[in-house]
């Protein structure tokens, strides 16, 4: 009976070892199993093609935008102003940008005129044999109006100082030159009362309130076309003969992540002390965007390669010390990346030459790489961007 016993408490130990066993057996197997399908999900990427296309080198370099017409004015007479303007106002050619109160100029060139007039009348009147009618109808078409008796007593009073030699021909053709120069400066004073806008602009560093009293010299205000801007682009001297007028510019202003086509307008021969010069580019304005004074990086163009296998700076990268690619195959509906080595050769800040082991219209990754490695399983971002359109 105790030999039964044994037997049946050894089975049962036996039994619970082997149910232990096969129990943490099929529980690390699935462990693993789901360990393995951890490690085997696939990696999101973003992606792009390989294309076959036209490669522009570029010279980088900086500096701040400025308006291509730039107006600042000061006051030149004075007076009580009014302005017609605020600061940002787009106002048209010919528009009235502030006055100067102008009542005391304007008795001044009214006062003006009518000496002139009759220093006129008078020049006329002894340096030619006419009567009142026809000295009329000569003051009329120098648009110097006058009634008949005005004239008619101007020319009496200056016949007969002439005759009593209380005044000389010669002293009265002075006094006119006299009494011109005296007209112009008035008449120069009352237009600087009223100054309206030489081409159209925006309006900026209002210096001055509604209602001040200003002196000449006082700043007022700033009139600029920013329509078309330019920007100084410092270079070195040894790249000075790569560049050309005419030549495409790309600027990217710091305060935004765009990009602005341009031109290369002008090109400073003239090496200054440190060894540089600048190209000087123009740029579309249009919308206004872009604003004087900004600070932007630019790129100038120094030339083209033609016919290229390219691909986007961002899918080249460096495995010991040699470039690669990462390229997308299928395989039983599984997308797979390949480690696809590459020679690069020239290269912008877009894209990157590859000179051979790759051909244009491949599907390479740009982003999502960096950990993953040959033939890994990968599944394709559909928020990826397309293409980059090449520049």
């Amino acid at each position: 009976m105790k030999k039964i016993i044994t037997i049946l408490i050894i089975l049962a130990i036996v039994g619970a070892g082997l149910f232990s066993y096969f129990k943490f057996f099929k529980s690390d197997k699935q462990n693993t199993e789901d360990k393995s399908k951890t490690l085997a999900a696939p990696v999101p990427v973003e992606v792009a093609k390989s294309i076959k296309g036209d490669l522009p080198l570029y010279i980088s370099s900086s500096g701040k935008l400025e308006a291509k017409k730039i107006n600042d004015y000061t006051a030149e007479v004075s007076g009580n102003i009014s302005l017609n303007v605020r600061e940002g106002e787009s106002v048209k050619k010919g528009e009235l940008l502030f006055e100067i109160d102008n009542t005391d100029y304007k008795v001044a060139y009214q006062q003006a005129l009518l000496e002139y007039k009759k220093s006129y009348i008078e020049y006329v009147a002894i340096s030619e044999d006419i009567n009142s009618e026809d000295l009329k109808v000569k003051i009329d078409k120098k648009n110097l109006f006058s009634s008949d008796n005005e004239i008619e007593k101007i020319q009496k009073n200056i016949l007969e100082e002439i005759k009593s030699k209380d005044i000389t021909e010669n002293r009265i053709q002075y006094r006119l030159g006299e009494k011109e120069m005296a007209l112009k400066k008035a008449l120069a004073d009352y237009r600087k009362c009223k100054i309206r806008a030489p081409f159209s602009g925006v309006v900026g560093n209002i210096d001055i309130s509604e209602g001040e009293y200003v002196k000449p010299n006082d700043k007022i205000m700033t009139l600029a076309d920013i329509s078309t801007l330019r920007i100084k682009a410092k270079i070195i001297s040894k790249d000075l003969n790569k560049l050309k007028e005419n030549s495409p510019a790309v600027v990217f202003p710091i305060i935004n992540d765009k990009e602005y086509e341009g031109y290369i307008y002008s090109i400073n021969p003239i090496i200054s002390q440190n060894n540089s010069t600048y190209a000087v580019v123009e740029i579309n304005n249009q919308n206004r965007e872009l604003k004087p004074g900004m600070f932007c990086d630019v790129k100038l163009q120094y030339d083209l390669l033609k016919d290229r296998v390219l691909v986007p700076q961002e899918a080249v990268l460096e495995r010991e010390e040699q470039k690669l690619v990462f390229v997308i195959r299928e395989r039983n509906d599984e997308k797979l990346a390949y480690w696809n080595y590459v020679d690069i050769g020239a290269q912008n800040y877009e894209y990157i030459e590859i000179e051979d082991k790759l051909e244009a219209g491949k599907t390479v990754i740009v982003k999502g790489h960096y950990t993953i490695s040959h033939k890994s399983a990968v599944t394709i971002n559909e928020n990826t961007d397309k293409n980059k359109s090449k520049k």
